[in-house]
């Protein structure tokens, strides 16, 4: 069997000594419904170096391209978890699995299987960890979310209040108990859909359910709106978003509300449960401008898969705007940190800021490697976790630790 637990060197801790002026210079002011906004004008750029950036590498790798041993061969990961004493939890989507994994990598159980009894899935692709003893998963088959204890007893299950999904589960549990979904909604339909550029407006949502009282309930995040072009013909029809357009991301604030921004600017914007904004973080930071060549290889990849879509195609990228996308998501880690993870340029490790609950910047950190394509990270007890592919696409569990975590700057 192979398997490899890598010690690499670990990280350049986040910086915790008081500067003489705040890191990135910021400006405080109360907008006229009392939020708080805050002005970033000189964060670091992506290939920055020095105090304010930490670079990360993972200290731990395992997995297996083949071998005796099967629990360390992943099909198709789509969830990794991690306890307070660091055992760490794989799902399997591939396998129909949960297995359980020590600190050093070594297996130690498989505590989710195949099936529909207790404690059983039929398909999952999420998994979520509620303190050491509640491991929550996302068997999307049955529209069911089981809870079962570290060795597999089945503790709890409810059916999901929305029943769509996606590639990974991102539902979210509040500091509550309340399970958390985005929802959207549009009254366009699409009977009369033609070959051109079209747009669709929606009204996006997070739906809550209390897991106490079985309560249903909702909160209106804003009006939206997606781009997108239609190539309609006798025989069916191509769809697609326009390359490099700005979108609307939002994630759950376990201790109270929302975070939401629009990739086209930095600006994050924290909405209340009432729907009030609370506070705006803002930074002057731009896109990087799209270039002819970026058209083209968007372009040749429509091609490639479908030589008849060419004029589509160009069609498509004529309509991608001049600059690109300033954001690429956000996370908020167990420690209630918000993550900013930035644009970069492609083949390039990711780049996060990180924040207080009161917009407060803490430092940014920069991958050292490069995650699977589409796989998210999760930041819990001081320690990225994600997963790598090798050349051949065989996926390996990576734990980075963040030396300092801990120690965050203090105002």
């Amino acid at each position: 069997m192979f398997r490899v637990l890598l010690a690499l060197i670990a990280t350049v801790t986040i910086a915790s000594c008081q500067t003489d002026a705040p890191p990135g210079n910021p400006t405080r002011e109360t907008l006229p419904n009392g939020a708080i906004l805050v002005r970033y004008p000189d964060l670091p750029a992506i290939d920055s170096v020095g105090p304010e950036v930490t670079d990360v590498q993972y200290d731990l790798r395992f997995g297996s391209r083949e071998g005796d041993d099967p629990n360390f061969i992943f099909g198709n990961i789509r969830g990794i978890q991690a306890a307070s004493d660091g055992t760490i939890y794989v799902l399997d989507y591939q396998a129909v699995e949960v297995r359980v994994f020590s600190p050093d990598g070594e297996y130690l159980r498989t505590i989710a299987r195949r099936g529909e009894g207790p404690g059983e899935i039929m398909e999952a692709n999420g998994i979520i960890l509620s303190g050491d003893t509640l491991l929550w998963m996302n068997d999307h088959s049955q529209w069911k979310i089981i809870g079962v204890d570290p060795h597999g007893e089945e503790v709890r299950r409810f059916t999901k209040p929305i029943l769509s999904y996606g590639y990974i589960w991102d539902g979210a549990f509040d500091l509550r108990g309340r399970y958390w979904r985005e929802d959207s909604h549009s009254d366009e339909g699409d009977e009369d859909e033609e070959t051109g550029p079209y747009e669709v407006p929606y009204r996006g949502y997070y739906k809550s359910y209390d897991l106490d009282t079985e309560a249903v309930d909702s909160v209106f995040l804003g009006e939206f709106t997606f781009r997108g072009y239609a190539s309609i013909s006798d025989g069916g029809g191509w769809y697609a978003s326009i390359p490099f357009d700005a979108s609307d991301i939002q994630v759950l604030n376990p201790s109270g509300g929302f975070w939401l921004a629009n990739t086209g600017s930095y600006r994050v914007t924290h909405l209340g449960e009432d729907g009030d904004t609370l506070l705006v973080i803002e930074s002057t930071l731009s896109g990087m401008r799209v270039s002819s060549a970026d058209r083209s290889a968007y372009v040749e990849g429509i091609v490639e898969r479908d030589p008849e879509e060419r004029r589509a195609a160009e069609a498509v990228a004529e309509l991608a705007p001049d600059f690109k996308p300033v954001l690429e998501g956000l996370l908020v880690d167990d420690e209630g940190r918000l993550w900013v993870e930035r644009v970069t340029p492609s083949e390039t490790p990711p780049f996060y800021d990180l924040f207080s609950q009161d917009g407060e910047y803490l430092g940014s950190v920069r991958f050292g490697f490069m995650p699977a394509p589409y796989s998210p990270i999760w930041v819990q007890h001081g320690a990225i976790y994600t997963w790598v592919a090798d050349d051949v696409g065989v996926e390996y569990v990576v734990r980075a630790p963040l030396a300092g975590a801990d120690q965050q700057r203090q105002p």
